[in-house]
C-alpha cells in the first residue's frame, strides 16, 4: 500500500545531509509524514513536479542540483511554488518544509526573512 505522504524526490549527485535535512524537520514540525526516494533527474524542478505527481497529497519536494523546489500536482512542471538555492541558509530549508506540510493543512505559508 502507497503511503500518504509529502513526496521528495532527491538527485542521486547530491548527499542529503546538513543544511538540506532540514526540509524533512520543517514537515515533522508541522506533523506530516515525508517520503524521500532518490532518482537519477539532476532538475528540481522536475524532480518537485515528480514528486508532487505521485504523491496522494498532491505536494512534493524536489532537491536537485540547481536548489530545493516546492511543487503542486496542479501547477506546471517548470511553474513551481517556491525554489531556493543550495546555498540558501538551514532556516530556508526548514520553511520549505513547513510550507509544504502547511500547503495540505491550508494554513498561511511561513516567509523567509531576508530570503533569497
Amino acid at each position: 500500500m502507497e503511503k500518504i505522504a509529502i513526496n521528495i524526490y532527491y538527485s542521486n549527485s547530491l548527499e542529503i545531509s546538513g543544511n538540506l535535512e532540514e526540509v524533512f524537520y520543517g514537515i515533522e514540525e508541522e506533523g506530516l509524514p515525508w517520503l524521500v526516494t532518490g532518482s537519477d533527474e539532476k532538475d528540481s524542478k522536475v524532480l518537485g513536479n515528480i514528486a508532487s505527481q505521485s504523491s496522494k497529497l498532491g505536494v512534493g519536494i524536489g532537491i536537485g542540483v540547481d536548489g530545493v523546489t516546492l511543487h503542486h500536482d496542479k501547477l506546471e512542471k517548470y511553474k513551481p511554488l517556491f525554489t531556493f538555492p543550495l546555498s540558501s541558509t538551514k532556516e530556508t530549508f526548514r520553511m520549505l518544509g513547513m510550507n509544504g506540510a502547511r500547503l495540505i493543512k491550508g494554513e498561511p505559508f511561513v516567509i523567509p526573512k531576508g530570503g533569497k
